[in-house]
This record gives C-alpha cells, sequence and structure tokens, in this order.
C-alpha cells in the first residue's frame, strides 16, 4: 500500500472518530433549567388633545374658528397634547384636513405655557411647522408618561379667497413608543 493511501485511511479514520466522540460529548453537556415568578405586562400608548382643563381622543377646537377673514386674517390658539399613556411616547402632527377650499396658512409652535400664545401676535417658543394647512406635518416631539405639551396653531388666511366659502379644519396627530 502507497504512503498516500495510508495517510488517507488514517485521515478518514481520525474524521469519524472525532465526530462520533463529539456526538457523545454534545450529549452529555445538555441541561435544563426553570425560572418562574417572572411577570410581563405590556404598556399603554395613548394620546389625548384639548384645552387646559379637557384633554380627549376627539377634540372639537372650535376655540381656532373665526368669521369673515379676508387675506393676512389669522386666528391663533393653543391646544395641549398630553400623554395619556403609562409609557414614554414619541407624537408628531401627522397631516391636516379641510372641508372647503380656502387659501389657509398653518404656523404650529411649540410653546412652554398658554401665555406664549396669545390671540394676537407671534408665539414665543419652538416652530415646528410653517406652510400650507392640508401639508401639515411635523417631526416627532417626546413626551414622559403622564405629561403634557402645549402646541400653538396659527392659521391665517391667504390670498384670492371667495368670499361666503367656509370649511373645517381636522387635526391628526400620530404616535409611536419612545
Amino acid at each position: 500500500m502507497t504512503t498516500h493511501r495510508r495517510w488517507t485511511l488514517a485521515a478518514v479514520a481520525a474524521a469519524g472518530a472525532a465526530i462520533v466522540s463529539v456526538q457523545q460529548t454534545g450529549a452529555l453537556w445538555s441541561n435544563s433549567a426553570q425560572s418562574t415568578g417572572s411577570t410581563i405586562t405590556a404598556g399603554r400608548l395613548d394620546i389625548a388633545v384639548g384645552d387646559s382643563n379637557t384633554q380627549v381622543k376627539a377634540y372639537q377646537f372650535t376655540a381656532l374658528t373665526a368669521s369673515n377673514m379676508v387675506s393676512g386674517d389669522s386666528v391663533q390658539r393653543p391646544l395641549r397634547v398630553r400623554n395619556a399613556g403609562n409609557v414614554p411616547m414619541k407624537y408628531k402632527v401627522d397631516s391636516a384636513t379641510l372641508s372647503g377650499v380656502l387659501p389657509l396658512k398653518l404656523q404650529v409652535t411649540a410653546v412652554p405655557s398658554e401665555v406664549a400664545c396669545p390671540a394676537s401676535g407671534e408665539a414665543s417658543g419652538d416652530p415646528l411647522y410653517s406652510g400650507d394647512l392640508t401639508d401639515a406635518e411635523t417631526s416627532y416631539r417626546e413626551l414622559a408618561k403622564g405629561t403634557s405639551e402645549i402646541l400653538c396653531f396659527r392659521v391665517t388666511m391667504g390670498p384670492n379667497a371667495t368670499a361666503g366659502n367656509s370649511g373645517a379644519a381636522t387635526f391628526t396627530f400620530g404616535t409611536t413608543q419612545s
């Protein structure tokens, strides 16, 4: 028998012994243990909006109403956003819709208090959005559980509004976990 064949047979025999050895050793190392008493509870992600006294899921923002607006007129009011859940969350103004055809511009500003969102004059805070009302979308903002933040909404009538037209704006907020 040549030397080359002897080495090949020896290598195959050694590999077979190693596989048998590993399989037998693997069975000797298996084990299990139990841990009891663990409780896992899902958190609640919940957002509420409203005035300083009432925050609910579907809020009628009647304070942001004006009549007989002409180009350049505006109405500005605060809206409180509250984390009504029990986990930290991120929220944003996800969209705005308008029933009617009006050239409305929107500014959304995060303000430190309702006083920083006066009925007339500029809001004092962190600007979040400025543009057409129907294009409204802000970046996510974080809120710890049980806390709230005040947003100042300012709606301004743009040029070329048709007299007698009216519309209702609906703002939709989105949330996600922090």
